[in-house]
């Protein structure tokens, strides 16, 4: 679990210096729906959360022409946060609660396909007079995959 968090805090640097890093953007592209989005030479990393019917997906696409492998330190492939904009109060961790299976993994992306996750938040979880920001991993050892984070209002 150490290892982990030393994983996510080693890649939120790379956010904060992003040298080299693809484009990032985030966007609002309907009402109740905030987006973020990362551009690399060779993959795009894409999350969402829909405020208005408690979900989120996040997106994995190789944009290149060879096979992708992708090579995770144990079963959980992303992480997904979900905070309140005003307050930074977390309301949502996909991991919170799961358990994972702790032997490596990978997975194989083929030129222009896609690997997703997807989830669902309680449905009394997110407040309509409240505002939100997500944060989005892929948790995959081999590339550098910044958190995509959110901060539009929905």
């Amino acid at each position: 679990m150490a290892v982990k968090k030393w994983l996510a805090a080693v890649i939120a640097c790379f956010c904060i210096f992003p040298a080299g890093c693809g484009s990032e953007q985030a966007e609002e592209s309907s009402p109740g729906t905030l987006e973020a989005s990362m551009e690399e030479n060779t993959w795009t990393l894409s999350g969402t959360l829909d405020t208005e019917n408690n979900t989120w997906h996040l997106e994995f696409e190789n944009t290149g022409n060879e096979e992708m492998k992708l090579n995770f330190q144990d079963g959980q492939e992303a992480e997904v946060i979900v905070k309140k904009e005003d307050d930074s109060e977390t309301v949502y961790v996909y991991s919170e609660g799961k358990v994972f299976t702790q032997a490596e993994k990978s997975v194989e992306v083929s030129p222009g396909n896609k690997r997703r996750w997807d989830g669902e938040l309680d449905a009394d979880l997110l407040d309509p007079e409240n505002s939100y920001q997500a944060e989005f991993q892929m948790l995959a050892e081999n590339l550098d995959s910044p958190v995509l984070d959110t901060s539009k209002n929905p």
